[in-house]
C-alpha cells in the first residue's frame, strides 16, 4: 500500500527530520568543543536495567574511549545525514539506537516516591530522550529522504538503468 502525503505533511516531516538532525549534530559538536568531555560519569551513574554493563564500560579504559568516540561521532554523523536527507533511514535508526541507549542508562524510574525529579522537572517513565528516540523511529519508517534530501539523488542512481541496444 502506497501512502501519499500532502505538501504540509511532507514539509513538517522533513522539518522534523532536519531539526532532530540539527539537535543530534549540535549535541555531538558540543561534546567535541568541551575539553575533556567523556561519557564516563554518565555510565558510572547508570541506574537502568543495564546498569552493570554500563558501569563495566566505564571501568575499562579502551571501552570507554570507544564509547566516547561512538557517542560524539555517532551523534554528529547521524545528525548531519538527517539534515542532508542522505541515508535517512539508516541515520534515523542509528540515532534511535544511540538515544535509546542513553535512555536505558538513566531511565526516569521511581526509586522513592511517585516521580523522578530532574533538572527540567519531574518525570515518570517518559522523558525527552525517549520521545526523541521514538521520533527517530517514526522518521526511520517514513520516506522523508525521498520527500526532500539527497536520498532523492541516491535513489535515482540506484534505479536499474536500461541499456539501449542497437539492432543490426
Amino acid at each position: 500500500m502506497k501512502v501519499s502525503f500532502s505538501f504540509p505533511q511532507q514539509f513538517l516531516l522533513v522539518l522534523l527530520r532536519f531539526l532532530v538532525g540539527w539537535h543530534l549534530f549540535f549535541q555531538g559538536l558540543g561534546k567535541v568543543w568541551t575539553v575533556g568531555w567523556s561519557a564516563r560519569g554518565y555510565l558510572e551513574n547508570a541506574s537502568g536495567p543495564l546498569q552493570s554493563l554500563f558501569q563495566y564500560l566505564a571501568a575499562s579504559p579502551w571501552l570507554m574511549a570507544l564509547a566516547d568516540f561512538a557517542v560524539v561521532w555517532g551523534l554528529m554523523l547521524f545528525g548531519l545525514l538527517l539534515m542532508l536527507g542522505l541515508f535517512s533511514r539508516l541515520a534515523a535508526l542509528g540515532g534511535f539506537l544511540l538515544l535509546f541507549l542513553f535512555f536505558v542508562a538513566a531511565p526516569p524510574l521511581p526509586h522513592l516516591g511517585f516521580s523522578v525529579p530532574g533538572p527540567e522537572g519531574s518525570e515518570l517513565y517518559v522523558n525527552k530522550t525517549l520521545i526523541e528516540a521514538l521520533l527517530l523511529m517514526v522518521l526511520a519508517v517514513l520516506p522523508t529522504g525521498k520527500m526532500a534530501g539527497l536520498d532523492v539523488l541516491v535513489s535515482s542512481w540506484r534505479r536499474p538503468r536500461t541499456v539501449f541496444s542497437r539492432r543490426n
